[in-house]
């Protein structure tokens, strides 16, 4: 049996299917209108895939139109942030590899507030 953690955000949520300290797979769920902090990571990379919902991804600096069926690799130290300017929620599976610990996200922006390094996995 998977045990699974939802955990509420700012922006929606995530739920956490897996976790080990090299692994994470997890749903993120960005609600219309809501974002993600512009942020990068020093120890893994994610790769995303949308299963629904229109968007913005802000990759470095390029901006890339986010849809059903499209996947994103995001390296080790690039910047990056999910936005969603449709009217419905964006919903991407993330998978992160390398060292996933959640005090590796530096926050580059951020429209709720939160600054610097984080300890609490607000994406």
């Amino acid at each position: 049996m998977i045990k699974t953690k939802t955990v509420e955000k700012p922006w929606g949520c995530y739920t956490d299917y897996y976790r080990t300290d090299s692994v994470v797979f997890k749903r993120i769920v960005v609600n219309p209108g809501e974002e993600l902090s512009y942020q990068l990571h020093h120890k893994r990379e994610e790769f995303w895939y949308v299963l629904s919902g229109n968007g913005m991804l802000r990759l470095n600096s390029s901006n890339w139109y986010v849809r059903p069926g499209m996947s994103f690799h995001i390296k080790t130290n690039e910047s990056h942030q999910l936005i969603n300017n449709g009217d419905e929620k964006i919903v991407v599976f993330e998978m992160q590899f390398g060292t996933c610990l959640e005090d590796d996200i530096v926050r580059l922006e951020d429209k709720y507030g939160r600054q610097g390094e984080s300890g609490m996995g607000d994406s």
